[in-house]
């Protein structure tokens, strides 16, 4: 199972796959999103496209599968079993092919089931055999105490007519499994005997979006029929994908990456005692990496530590940025780039909200952009803060199950930072007379921190709020108070925290320019600092600084720090040389 949240490259993923496997490896693909449909239906579709002629290999005949379509789609009389075998008898022709009255139904049934215009490829019905041996008296057993057929049924050895029968009426969850049975059967079959020796490659189902419904069902029913014939395995390898986590794959923190995923990875971690569960084997499609970044979206060395710090490396994120950017280099004008409109005249940040968060219905969205507040889930989930919300954990449940939580530097669960960015944007958006505005919460987080001695984040949401002033006056007090070279790193660490809180500035200034404006608030003696903290501001947001012309001020500014500082000047040195 391939899994991660919306544009993690799931479905490029399953492309990637399809493609490698071209003419030579039998391979079928469907969504199971665009359209809801039971197993039984997702299964022949997936039928019609491996029956299709692969280069050197034999075609898959699916000939219990095509028998099960069949009385399916003959609408037996559920009331006459001997008018049902009549049907039956009627539907199978005597030559073993299909005649122009049976093809003709068998047809309206593919017609209303093979959504994706997939034509299948009819093999010769042999109907000599369904479910051979025990397993067609076990399946006729479990048909009729099903059905509500004991009384009707004659009690008899079953024959291939009545099995059929059996089939043709039976209710809808059956009907699925036995389906994925013959489907099964039939792949298992097909690489048995003399044609085995030819086959060069087991069989691919891509299967993207598993976590629907119809989905989840399919891959129950397909794990509880290979756990049946573990013995004689089926010659079918499931790739799937999911936006959420499934309790069933394990530990999440036992899921594989993609460096780490392969069959002798698969065996060696494989739990056998856990049944049908065993088959499973998530892979995580994790954000793409700096240099990924410039291989995966052909950035320049200039753009590319921009995207990823702007994105994290999320891929669907990633790409709509090179799309809206094309061969522009990160510059000022890139610090409206959220507000950038497209042909459709929607700006970009609306967009990419509206993409990623289809899974979260109008409320959720609403409490999800004032948890965007808080560095991370936990503060921002706390009941002072959140004043009771109902809705919040809800909504704290969601963002974990659609997987869009990560862990920050302190090993906290927080907001991917790329959604947080996009969520922070419309909080910064929000009226003057909404009740959650950007003032409020902000506002609330800093008297809560501050109510409980949390200087830091108090000061975190104080910065947020453009309270310069405040942030600069007590951080001089720590400076004048350090004594020891060991003192200047946890002073260090105070200034990174309180200096990452986001920012609603202006985005039509120069950044040099903004740096000297926001420092004038602050009184002469603390203007070095108050430069040093304004720069390092900007700088947090990839969008602050987009060119990187406030490098140049940071270095200067810590120079000038080591130079009157009483202890640790050496430290200081060292930090400024980071903006070298």
């Amino acid at each position: 199972m391939l899994f991660g949240p919306r544009g993690s490259g799931k479905t490029a993923a399953l492309g990637d796959i399809a493609e490698r496997c071209g003419d030579r490896v039998p391979h079928a693909h469907a969504d199971l999103e665009r359209v809801v449909k039971p197993p039984r239906a997702i299964i022949t579709e997936l039928a019609f496209s491996l029956s299709r002629k692969f280069e050197g290999q034999p075609r898959i005949r699916f000939r219990q599968l095509w028998l099960c379509l069949l009385v399916k789609g003959a609408q037996l009389n559920q009331e006459n079993r001997e008018k049902a075998l009549a049907q039956v008898r009627d539907s199978l022709a005597a030559d073993a092919e299909f005649s122009p009255r049976t093809h003709n139904t068998v047809n309206g049934v593919v017609d209303t089931i093979a959504q994706a215009g997939v034509l299948p490829w009819w093999s010769p019905l042999v109907a000599s055999t369904l479910l051979r041996g025990g397993e067609a008296v076990r399946w006729r057993r479990r048909l009729r105490r099903a059905s509500g057929l004991r009384d009707a049924t004659p009690q008899r050895s079953p024959n291939l007519q009545d099995v059929l029968v059996d089939i043709g009426i039976a209710d809808s969850g059956l009907m699925d499994e036995v389906f994925c049975a013959a489907f099964l059967a039939d792949l298992r079959e097909a690489y048995r005997g003399r044609g085995a020796g030819r086959r060069k490659a087991n069989c691919v189902a891509l299967l993207d979006n598993v976590d629907s419904a119809g989905g989840a069902q399919l891959l129950d029913l397909l794990l509880h029929i290979r756990q049946r014939h573990r013995q004689d395995p089926d010659p079918l390898v499931v790739v799937g994908t999911s936006r959420q986590w499934q309790s069933r794959w394990g530990r999440q923190d036992s899921a594989r990456t993609p460096e780490q995923a392969g069959l002798d990875d698969w065996t060696q971690h494989r739990e056998a005692d856990r049944g049908p569960d065993s088959w499973w084997y998530p892979v995580e499609l994790r954000d793409l990496t700096p240099s990924e970044v410039v291989e995966a979206g052909r950035f320049g060395g200039s753009t590319a530590p921009y995207v990823h710090a702007l994105t994290r490396g999320h891929p669907w994120g990633m790409r709509q940025i090179a799309a809206a950017l094309g061969e522009q280099a990160p510059g000022p004008a890139m610090r409206a780039f959220l507000e950038h409109r497209a042909a459709d005249e929607v700006p970009f940040a609306e967009r990419a909200r509206e993409y990623l968060l289809q899974d979260f219905d109008p409320v959720q969205r609403e409490v999800l952009v004032g948890l965007s507040a808080a560095p991370n889930l936990e503060l921002a989930t706390r009941a002072e803060v959140r004043l009771g919300r109902a809705d919040d954990a809800g909504v704290l449940h969601e963002i974990r199950k659609r997987l869009w939580s990560v862990l920050d530097g302190e090993n906290r669960l927080a907001l991917h930072p790329w959604l947080r960015r996009l969520l922070l944007h419309e909080l910064a958006a929000r009226p003057d007379d909404h009740e959650e505005r950007w003032v409020v919460l902000h506002d609330r987080h800093r008297q809560h921190h501050r109510e409980n001695g949390n200087s830091p984040l108090a000061l975190y949401h104080a910065l947020a709020l453009g309270d310069l002033a405040a942030v600069v006056g007590h951080l001089q007090r720590q400076f004048e108070q350090i004594a020891t070279e060991s003192a200047v790193a946890p002073w260090l660490a105070r200034l990174e925290l309180i200096t990452a809180a986001p920012n609603r500035l202006r985005t039509d200034r120069e950044p040099r320019e903004q740096v000297e404006e926001l420092a004038r608030v602050v009184a002469p003696a603390e203007a070095d600092l108050a430069r040093l903290v304004a720069a390092k501001w900007l700088m947090s947001d990839p969008l602050g600084d987009p060119g990187r012309t406030l490098r140049g001020i940071a270095r200067s500014e810590f120079e000038q720090l080591a130079r009157q500082a009483r202890a640790g000047f050496v430290v200081f040195f060292g930090e400024s040389e980071k903006y070298a």
